[in-house]
């Protein structure tokens, strides 16, 4: 509402339905109020104004702050990958090793087992063959020994 008499007249009329007139001397305190508060509310949209850019400067030098602390973070996060990595890394090739070396063992091991039940068939078999061989050397010097 702009600060004339005859809007403010108006409007007490439409807000109370009390009539005035625009020589009145409360018309004039109206005019005075009303032109304070429309000072204060511009006094308190410069304040607000002042103070929302503060607030984005402040914002400004703390995102600054969060985007160097998040690249901190994300430089930090790539060591720690790679650190792990490097720990897996070691551990897989360690634990290589030692399945190696244990696999190696039981297959020496068990070459080791089944090369002594070889021997000890071919010890049998050798026996076998001989008391055989013996057998039939006897059978035939007897056969022959005898009328032959």
């Amino acid at each position: 509402m702009e600060n004339k008499p005859a809007e403010i007249v108006a409007e007490v009329f439409r807000h109370s339905g009390t009539r005035l007139t625009e020589d009145d001397p409360i018309v004039v305190m109206l005019m005075m109020q009303d032109q304070s508060f429309r000072q204060a509310f511009d006094a308190f949209a410069r304040q607000q104004t002042e103070e929302r850019l503060v607030f984005l400067e402040e914002l400004s030098v703390r995102e600054g702050n969060i985007t160097a602390a998040a690249a901190k973070l994300e430089k930090y996060r790539e060591q720690l990958l790679a650190e792990l990595a490097q720990y897996a890394n070691g551990q897989i090739a360690e634990a290589e090793q030692k399945i190696y070396g244990l696999v190696s063992q039981r297959i020496a091991r068990d070459t080791e087992e089944a090369n002594e039940r070889l021997v000890k068939r071919l010890e049998r078999l050798v026996v076998c063959t001989m008391a055989a061989a013996l057998a039939v050397l006897l059978i035939v010097g007897w056969f022959f020994g005898r009328g032959g």
